[in-house]
């Protein structure tokens, strides 16, 4: 059960330290039960062939608990490089009322889907943060990945991931900033691949992720994390895009 809930800690932590979520808003239940066709009309959507960033571009983010309201933290991603198809990214974590951030290293694929953090690898990547090129409305696809613990215990989670691609629309967030945004439904299921040091039985892990991906600042600006064992919410935050800079605006 320990590998169990330190999995679910590492899913939500790697949702936190790669992008975390914010705050309890109308709109987004009025979003939910809006049709399709309501999302987003596909014929004006543009079709996304490429990612355009380079090193120094930065993506701040404000952090809240969904389920309580309270603001849990910022975020900064920095891209630090560009190699072997895949993106180094340093991410700081602030905690809501301390000063000094926590660090550490992501890599990401050319699609920002999840490589490597500080404690798990995945093969293939989790599309948690990512897409997939061309990006367009309508547009769908699966994935299984492994994801692999660097230090011991020994752990490994098999996930099982299914990816929506259901409207084009604008997004305002309450920073007075709008964004034509692709809006994204992720679906993860996560058995536990290691043998179970106890009889009882494995607990069902999934993460529903909504995802709305802007081509105007190469990344999402917007991301909704809801995570549940056995069917219970366990938590469920809400991120938002605060400020973007782009260090070669200037080049």
């Amino acid at each position: 059960m320990s590998n169990k809930i330190s999995f679910h800690r590492m899913a939500v932590i790697a949702i936190a330290l790669n992008c975390v979520p914010i705050g309890a808003y109308a709109e987004e239940g009025a979003d939910a039960k809006k049709p399709l066709q309501d999302q987003g009309a596909a014929s004006s959507a543009p079709v996304v062939d490429k990612i355009d960033v380079k090193p120094g571009d930065r993506w701040s983010y404000q952090v809240v608990d969904d389920v309580t309201g309270e603001t849990k933290a910022t975020t900064v991603h920095t891209l630090t490089e560009i190699r072997d198809k895949s993106y180094s990214v340093q991410s700081a974590f602030t905690a809501f009322g301390q000063s000094v951030a926590t660090t550490s290293l992501q890599v990401f694929d050319e699609n920002w889907n999840l490589l490597e953090d500080q404690l798990w690898t995945r093969k293939p990547a989790d599309p948690v943060t990512g897409i997939r090129l061309p990006l367009k409305v309508g547009a769908q696809w699966k994935t299984h990945f492994t994801s692999i613990r660097k230090t011991p215990p020994e752990t490994q989670f098999q996930t099982d991931a299914n990816i929506r691609v259901v409207g084009y629309e604008p997004v305002m967030l309450k920073f007075n900033k709008t964004y034509d945004a692709f809006k994204l439904e992720i679906n993860e299921a996560l058995t536990n691949s290691a043998a179970s040091s106890t009889s009882a039985p494995p607990s069902v892990v999934t993460v529903k992720v909504t995802m709305w991906y802007a081509p105007s600042v190469n990344r999402y600006v917007k991301r909704i994390t809801e995570t549940r064992i056995n069917d219970r919410l366990q938590s469920r935050s809400i991120e938002l895009l605060t400020s973007y800079a782009r260090r070669h605006d200037d080049e």
